[in-house]
């Protein structure tokens, strides 16, 4: 079937190992979409993908991107709109699709200026710092903070001085754990504080507890009619799950939820969580917290 009628990308934001994968798939459940897994990746220029999007894309420190100069907008522009008008389908999961979401993980400080260049829907997925940054350890992957506190227009504009001051020092003396909260905090920033999009925001913790009443309302956002084809694939690994531990997999299995949300606990010493809330804090973080596996609304 040939789909005439143009639909609003789907720009979706989250953190890697922030459950990404897993809502992408619940999204691509719906009848004819399909998703383009991290868009904006330049890691991989020598792969046939990473040469296609570096053609489009201006280069990044980290491949982060959270400013963009008028060039470099007019060239971000033309790449969404290649995917609008379903000239990139071939980086995504499909051939054929009437709605295509973009799963974004390195780009949430352009949260709004994607929203203006292309008509689209904007999603946002928040995971609990603290357990994704220890799926991030695991996985032994690097931290990108620092593409952040080096860029003097960002931080001038949306850092106070204090603000700098701390992310440099936690950047240079922190441990690994807390430079991976302070990756996660510089990379919520703009949209927790600054944005004026329009976005609906998720949480993993909401899936994973009330997925049927998370899943109906992400549905409904979008116009999606096939709820209960999203809701059939929480009870499957994502697959990315291959970069979870054994616990966080058995649970999805067996279909405990406590497993699944609160097993970070376990894994870290009062010290990394007195740390870690110390980051939230300089960084006025209120949804999540050392004292709640859940997000507190």
């Amino acid at each position: 079937m040939f789909y005439k009628r143009k639909q609003p990308l789907i720009l979706f934001y989250s953190s890697r190992r922030g459950g990404s994968t897993l809502l992408a798939q619940i999204m691509e459940a719906a009848r004819s979409t399909v998703y383009v897994d991290q868009p904006f990746d330049l890691w991989k220029p020598n792969t046939d993908r990473g040469r296609i999007i570096a053609s489009y894309l201006p280069y990044k420190q980290q491949s982060q991107f959270f400013e963009l100069d008028e060039e470099e907008k007019k060239k971000v522009a033309l790449y969404l709109k290649g995917f609008y008008q379903k000239k990139l389908l071939h980086l995504s999961t499909g051939k054929r699709a009437k709605h295509i979401v973009l799963k974004i993980v390195n780009a949430h400080g352009l949260i709004d200026d994607l929203a203006t260049l292309i008509p689209s829907k904007t999603v946002a997925l928040m995971r609990h710092p603290f357990s994704q940054s220890l799926s991030v350890m695991r996985n032994k992957w690097g931290t990108c903070e620092s593409a952040f506190i080096e860029s003097s227009n960002w931080s001038e504009l949306y850092l106070s001085q204090d603000q700098l001051q701390f992310a440099k020092k936690v950047s240079n003396t922190g441990s690994y754990f807390e430079k991976a909260v302070l990756n996660w905090c510089l990379e919520w920033h703009f949209p927790l504080h600054y944005s004026n999009t329009e976005i609906l925001r998720l949480y993993y913790e909401d899936l994973v507890l009330n997925g049927t009443t998370t899943i109906t309302r992400l549905y409904n956002y979008l116009g999606f009619k096939e709820i209960q084809n999203g809701v059939d694939v929480l009870n499957q690994p994502s697959k990315s799950s291959n970069f979870s531990t054994k616990a966080t997999i058995e649970g999805i299995k067996n279909n405990n939820k406590n497993t699944m949300i609160s097993s970070w606990r376990s894994q870290l010493a009062e010290v990394d969580l007195v740390n870690g809330q110390k980051i939230l804090d300089a960084f006025n973080v209120t949804v999540y917290s050392r004292f709640s596996d859940t997000p507190q609304l």
